[in-house]
C-alpha cells in the first residue's frame, strides 16, 4: 500500500495548508508506525477499531468501560461500537464482561494481550518520533510540543462543548 499523497492544489491560505498538512502528517505517522511494526494484530485492525482501542486504553485507569459510554464519547452508534469491540475481542485485544451493576450491559477493558501489543506499538511510535525529531534543534522540538499541546487542548475543549450541546439537545427532546 502506498502512503497517501498530499493533495495537489494551488496554494491556499496558510491556515488551510496547516489543516491539510496536519491531517496528512497524522495519516502518514499512523501508517508508518503501523506498517513498520512486526505486529500482525496491530496491522490487522481498522482505523475505527484502533480509535476505540486507544479510547479504552486511555481510560483503563478508570476500570472497565461500558460500551454505551464509549459510543457516546466517540460519537458513534452503540451498534458500531459493539461491532468494533466484537472484532477486538475476537482478536484478543480487549476483554468484554457483563457489567456487575447491570446484567443487560457489558463492560470492556484492555486484555493482557492487548497491553502487550500496545506496548510494542507505542515503542514503535516513540522510535519514529525520536527519529523524526532528532534532526531538529531542541528549541524547535519544545516549540512544536507547546503548539501541539495548545492545539490539542483547544480541540478537546471544543469536542467537550459539542458533546455537551448534543446531550443537552437530546435531553430536551
Amino acid at each position: 500500500m502506498n502512503a497517501p499523497s498530499p493533495p495537489h492544489r494551488p496554494p491556499a491560505s496558510p491556515d488551510l495548508e496547516i489543516w491539510r498538512r496536519t491531517l496528512h502528517v497524522s495519516d502518514l505517522f499512523r501508517i508508518v508506525a503501523k506498517k513498520g511494526a512486526d505486529n500482525e494484530h496491530m496491522n490487522s485492525i481498522t482505523v475505527n477499531q484502533a480509535r476505540i482501542f486507544g479510547y479504552i486504553f486511555s481510560r483503563s485507569g478508570e476500570g472497565p468501560i461500558r460500551i454505551s459510554k464509549l459510543a457516546h464519547d466517540l460519537d458513534v452508534t452503540p451498534a458500531a461500537a459493539g461491532q468494533a469491540v466484537d472484532r477486538l475481542v475476537k482478536a484478543g485485544m480487549v476483554d468484554r464482561e457483563t457489567d456487575p451493576t447491570d446484567r443487560r450491559a457489558f463492560v470492556i477493558s484492555i486484555s493482557g494481550k492487548g497491553r502487550e501489543h500496545l506496548r510494542e506499538y507505542e515503542a514503535r511510535c516513540r522510535e519514529l518520533s525520536n527519529d523524526l525529531l532528532a534532526s531538529l534543534p531542541p528549541e524547535d522540538v519544545a516549540a512544536f510540543d507547546r503548539v501541539l499541546g495548545a492545539v490539542y487542548d483547544g480541540l478537546d475543549a471544543k469536542w467537550q462543548e459539542i458533546l455537551a450541546a448534543r446531550d443537552k439537545s437530546r435531553s430536551e427532546d
